[in-house]
């Protein structure tokens, strides 16, 4: 028995049939043309907003189907490491390394004008790569040994305590705390005196931690070139031998690595007019600018080196860690003095009769730290 067809029923299913067929094979083929591209930045890179506009403008195009992803690396640990194995892949120069800076098959891009200006060339030359790899045996850390995050993070204890202690030990800070205690105390009021100090400490502590990190938010803004990176090493190290120098020959060159002797009576006024705790904690704030041209040094050291290294969310338990040991020997001045383990003037005394000590010990840790650096072992 014959079942009667309608032509007319048919043509519609297998019109259909035939346009999901196409439409299948050309997003097929279409998919397997897509260049993938690997897209880095930093969040509040001046350089990378000047190129952002041109990867998003990337994916609106047809006659390049392109797919893009975007690794942020101020703010994403994660993601800073992996640009850091993508340099060593591709084997990239230390100091030709930045961002933005965009990965295509086995080329790359980077700088805002090199992107700007060959973006669209290099997605011809690539048309349909797949994702870039990484090559393992070029991949630092892949094969035992460290990543240069990864060296940070086994030296970064020993650079930043050291570096620390010798910010702890300059005679600045220990000089501004013996003023405030000796006015204190003077007035009968030892307890008083206890928890001025200790208030004292508080807010410079708070202080330097605001400091670093708005100094570490600025570094990583302008974004650390790499012989940025070495002068701050530089930087260490004529630290260092200024503060030698005051030990073989203080006040020699006609300055010391202290606070300026024109400011000191200003400075001691404003100390001896504390009366509170709450004056205590107050006055740290403003004694930190005093304090700044000899106790900063140390500090703007550690903060460059973290910035060129590190994230935010990565840097600020190692900024919390510093300074602790910044205001740990202020702390344990104020307390031996309470507990009447020493007074006001046998600290001072034995502060004035190891001045130039203190600057050696300071000097000798902020050479090391310095070769650390500039020699590129961490």
């Amino acid at each position: 028995m014959k079942i009667p067809i309608s032509d007319g029923t048919m043509k519609i299913p297998i019109a259909i049939l035939s346009i999901a067929l196409l439409s299948l094979s050309t997003t097929s083929v279409y998919a397997q043309n897509e260049t993938c591209i690997y897209f880095f930045y930093g969040e509040g890179c001046p350089h990378c907003a000047r190129v952002e506009p041109i990867i998003n403008n990337l994916e609106n195009r047809s006659e390049y189907p392109v797919k893009i992803y975007r690794f942020e690396i101020y703010n994403n640990r994660s993601n800073l490491l992996l640009l850091s194995q993508y340099f060593d892949s591709y084997n990239i120069p230390i100091n030709q390394r930045g961002v933005p800076v965009v990965f295509i098959g086995n080329s790359y891009l980077i700088g805002d004008r090199p992107i700007i200006d060959n973006i669209d060339s290099l997605i011809k030359a690539n048309i349909g790569s797949a994702c870039p790899k990484l090559n393992e045996q070029n991949v630092t850390g892949t094969a035992g040994s460290a990543s240069p995050l990864e060296k940070l993070s086994s030296l970064s204890m020993f650079v930043i305590i050291g570096a620390a202690l010798a910010d702890s030990v300059n005679p600045c800070a220990i000089a501004v705390l013996l003023i405030l205690l000796s006015a204190l105390i003077a007035s009968g009021r030892k307890r008083r005196a206890l928890r001025a100090g200790l208030a004292f400490t508080i807010s410079i502590y708070v202080t330097y931690f605001l400091f670093g990190l708005g100094l570490f938010s600025a570094l990583q803004i302008s974004g650390l070139s790499f012989w940025f990176y070495k002068i701050i090493g530089i930087v260490a190290v004529i630290i260092g031998l200024a503060n030698i120098k005051d030990f073989f020959w203080y006040g020699g060159g006609g300055f010391v690595m202290e606070i300026p002797r024109a400011w000191r009576p200003t400075l001691k006024k404003m100390l001896s007019s504390v009366t509170s705790p709450l004056g205590a904690f107050l006055l740290g704030f403003a004694v930190c600018l005093f304090e700044l041209p000899c106790t900063g040094g140390p500090y703007i050291v550690i903060l460059g080196l973290l910035a060129e290294r590190m994230t935010m969310f990565a840097a600020i338990p190692l900024l919390l860690i510093y300074n602790v040991f910044f205001v740990l020997p202020l702390l344990i001045i104020t307390l031996m003095i309470y507990l009447g383990f020493s007074t006001v003037e046998k600290t001072t005394e034995w502060k004035e009769k190891n001045i130039r000590k203190l600057h050696l010990i300071i000097g000798l840790i902020m050479l090391v730290l310095g070769g650390i650096i500039v020699f590129g072992l961490v």
